[in-house]
């Protein structure tokens, strides 16, 4: 299958490095863990020096006279078994190392460091990119020997007395380390080719944005688009009140230009002329004389009783 990402995919040179620096971090942590571990095996172990004294004077007992070569002999158990647990810790820093980064390409394609640098390791064999369990564990063994599998190596080898073994595997070591971190053709390194992967932008932190931003924009519309709502239903009930006082208008003005309403005003203003007449024809009468002649008399007679009361009274 052709081997091709497009060049904008693939993730920068300093991306790479800053996350291997996070997760050789990590590595160092894990390495100050298991040695803090191993000192307190090795002091554990020296502690039972009455149990190590018993066993070193019954090799005396038993060399016969060869007490040189007895206390050789106890010398070397003795740090045969410190050997053994300082390489136990190098062992189990390498396995941890390659769990770690086993798991994580597995699981998502980037370990911690690739994570937070918004970047993942890209399947070649795959249109979407997925790692199978097979790439998985070659890129992470091949990672794993790179960071501290060699180092280990040289570090057992120092310890064990092999000094040209662990000369040449440190020689190794660096070499490995500087040969990988240098991208070859198509910006893949020696363990990209390896493993059959290549390392590209992820977009996460872009996808998260363009989300984030896609909400607000979201948002902003529905609360537009409630304070549209809101106006809407302001207008409606504008509306309808300016309808129903037109209405109530159109309805006083029908009735002010109804016939009843005519008529009623015909009739009234008959009445009130009908009633006038009446009226003015009652006090041009003779007895509507005779009334206003008595109504003046009694006036008169009236004023004149009170002016006399009130000159008796002065």
């Amino acid at each position: 299958m052709a081997e091709h990402i497009p060049p904008p995919d693939r993730a920068p040179a300093n991306r790479r490095i800053a996350a291997w620096a996070v997760d050789f971090g990590l590595i160092i942590c894990a390495a100050v863990l298991l040695g803090s571990v191993t000192h307190y095996r090795i002091a554990d172990y020296l502690s039972s020096w009455p149990g190590l004294a018993e066993e070193g004077g019954w090799n005396l007992f038993r060399a016969n006279g060869d007490w040189g070569g007895a206390g050789k002999a106890f010398g070397w158990d003795v740090f045969g078994e410190i050997l053994l647990l300082v390489t136990e810790a190098f062992v189990a820093l390498v396995l941890i190392v390659f769990a770690y980064q086993f798991a994580a390409l597995a699981w998502k394609g980037r370990t911690l460091g690739k994570f937070l640098l918004d970047i993942r390791v890209h399947s070649l064999a795959d249109p979407q990119g997925a790692l199978s369990k097979w790439q998985s564990a070659r890129r992470a063994f091949a990672g794993t020997m790179v960071d501290v599998g060699l180092y280990s190596a040289a570090c057992i080898a120092l310890l064990a007395g092999k000094f040209v073994l662990s000369l040449v595997l440190w020689v190794v070591a660096v070499v490995a380390l500087i040969v990988n971190a240098v991208p070859l053709a198509g910006g893949r390194t020696v363990i990209d080719r390896l493993a059959g992967t290549t390392v590209v932008r992820a977009g996460l932190y872009q996808k998260s944005w363009q989300a984030a931003r896609d909400a607000a924009i979201v948002e902003r519309g529905a609360q537009g688009a409630q304070v549209g709502l809101e106006r809407m239903h302001a207008v409606t009930n504008a509306m309808k009140e300016q309808a129903q006082h037109l209405a109530e208008d159109e309805r006083l003005r029908r009735l002010r230009e109804s016939n009843q309403t005519a008529q009623l005003r015909r009739i009234g203003k008959d009445a009130g002329r009908q009633t006038g007449a009446a009226a003015r024809q009652l006090l041009n009468s003779e007895r509507g004389q005779q009334v206003q002649d008595s109504a003046k008399k009694i006036g008169t007679n009236l004023r004149a009783v009170y002016y006399r009361r009130r000159d008796s009274q002065s």
